[in-house]
């Protein structure tokens, strides 16, 4: 899949602002690797060296587990917490039920919220937490997740957003977060996969 992500911070006369281009390969459900085509901070692209610093960071973090939630309703993680009995959610379809999860480990992957499933599919429509641990210098935040069916087959989170309030010393801001993911298919063979993450045909 092709992964689009944009944050923003803003504190006092500061503001920053970061983009990136970039894809992912999974196989069967395993992380493979990440692949970025382009990063702008502040509207000034990466060089080739940073570019390069960059993807080896992630791909070490992805690797050994560091960077992703640690979605509730995923069966490796779903033992990290406890939930409440499905109920019905008010004002909204009667096919949706909405379950609140709760996590006692105190790290950026997990958190507690709710989420929204779908009765005839059983599958999570949207998530909303709250991380256990914040950024750097945050005081509160809060994260939604849309998921949806982008290919056959496939039910994946396809739109992230985040957003964050803050302060360093006598400085409060706020930083916001998104992520959209497209471009969701499968290749009949990794070898595939791979060229095309590498050449960014995904």
């Amino acid at each position: 899949m092709q992964r689009h992500f944009s944050t923003t911070i803003k504190a006092g006369p500061i503001r920053h602002t970061e983009t990136s281009e970039s894809g992912v390969l999974f196989n069967d459900g395993t992380f493979v690797k990440i692949k970025y085509y382009q990063v702008a901070d502040d509207g000034k692209a990466f060089s080739a060296k940073q570019l390069q610093a960059r993807e080896a960071q992630t791909n070490s973090d992805w690797t050994t587990g560091k960077i992703f939630f640690k979605e509730p309703y995923d069966r490796r993680f779903m033992g990290d917490y406890s939930f409440s009995q499905p109920q019905v959610c008010a004002g909204c379809p009667n096919t949706l039920l909405v379950v609140r999860f709760t996590s006692a480990i105190q790290d950026a992957q997990h958190g507690n919220g709710m989420m929204w499933i779908d009765s005839t599919t059983a599958r999570v429509k949207q998530l909303t937490y709250a991380p256990n641990a914040l950024p750097s210098h945050a005081t509160s935040g809060s994260v939604s997740e849309i998921s949806s069916n982008p290919a056959p087959g496939i039910w994946y989170v396809t739109r992230i957003d985040e957003s964050y309030n803050g302060r360093a010393a006598i400085i409060s801001g706020t930083g916001t977060f998104t992520g959209t993911f497209d471009r969701i298919r499968r290749f009949p063979s990794l070898a595939q996969g791979q060229a095309a993450l590498e050449d960014g045909t995904i």
